[in-house]
């Protein structure tokens, strides 16, 4: 009798992880889009701070090591100092923030004008076009950070969004 007690608790224990099983992937996707749009929109906030306050020309882009710029913002980011120029760090130590990407969520970028890194200038605007960050998981739109030229970071959430 106890082995068939056992087999049917087993079967329940199934029943309920299989029942409950794509609401907790959709719950584990969400919170991790949730963080990654947290993440990207305190980078540039500290990017636009750090601008401000050193009165200087601080730049945030995409990065895959945490030392040199890049193409795929999935991989992480880096805000550091320049020499005055829109350039890409000039050395290790001009790097003020390393934050790594999350392999399950993905990120692209989009702008009229395809820049692909992001200057504030010490007043903290950050001139050129605007700048629009869409996170992706699980091939949908999970949110968006969105830089305006006048340096203002503002972020939307979607629950279904569009299809990346």
């Amino acid at each position: 009798m106890h082995l068939l007690e056992l087999l049917v608790v087993v079967a329940v224990l199934a029943v309920l992880l299989a029942a409950g099983w794509p609401a907790l992937r959709e719950l584990m996707l969400h919170q991790r889009a949730e963080s990654t749009r947290l993440s990207l929109q305190s980078g540039l906030a500290t990017a636009r701070y750090q601008a401000i306050m050193r009165s200087a020309l601080i730049g945030l882009c995409a990065s895959p090591d945490g030392y040199h710029c890049g193409d795929d913002w999935s991989q992480g980011w880096i805000v550091y100092r320049t020499d005055g120029r829109r350039e890409p760090p000039s050395s290790t130590d001009s790097i003020l923030l390393h934050q790594s990407g999350l392999s399950s969520v993905r990120i692209s970028a989009a702008s009229s004008s395809g820049r692909p890194q992001i200057y504030f200038q010490p007043d903290g605007r950050s001139p050129g076009a605007n700048l629009t960050l869409r996170i992706c998981a699980d091939h949908r739109e999970r949110a968006r950070v969105i830089v305006s030229n006048s340096g203002r970071i503002r972020s939307t959430r979607s629950q279904d969004g569009p299809p990346c």
